[in-house]
């Protein structure tokens, strides 16, 4: 019986979290997908609410990320936005910036390109988008 290769794709999620100069930082590692942006949303759901003010999301560990990861996003630099603070995605690699730029959140979501820069950009609260 043929075996689909998809069968054989692993599609997990890694989520850490660090702060970087008192910003907190949530560091994604894996793949985005319909079966794991649940986990991202509720994850960046809850530092959002405990944090206020702003958050950092590192996806430079992201090789792929669906629709579903696209809303996951989208959804927490809305919300985040709404209680007066920002979300600042950073280490985007070129088919997650693609992904991001066919989708319109480019210019939706305030984008950097490292962890230190992104910190920098939630703590002086400059760039917010939408």
């Amino acid at each position: 019986m043929p075996r689909d290769v998809a069968d054989d794709v692993v599609w997990f999620l890694r989520l850490d979290e660090r702060q970087i100069d008192g910003v907190r930082l949530l560091a994604a590692h894996g793949r985005l997908s319909n079966r794991t942006a649940p986990m991202l949303k509720s994850a960046l759901d809850a530092l959002g609410t405990a944090q206020g003010g702003g958050l950092v999301l590192d996806l430079a560990g992201i090789d792929y990320i669906s629709s579903a990861g696209l809303r996951a996003v989208e959804h927490a630099s809305q919300h985040l936005r709404a209680a007066g603070g920002m979300l600042v995605v950073c280490g985007l690699q070129a088919p997650v910036r693609v992904a991001f730029a066919l989708a319109g959140l480019e210019s939706q979501v305030v984008i950097e390109p490292s962890g230190e820069v992104a910190a920098a950009r939630v703590r002086d609260g400059r760039g917010a988008k939408g």
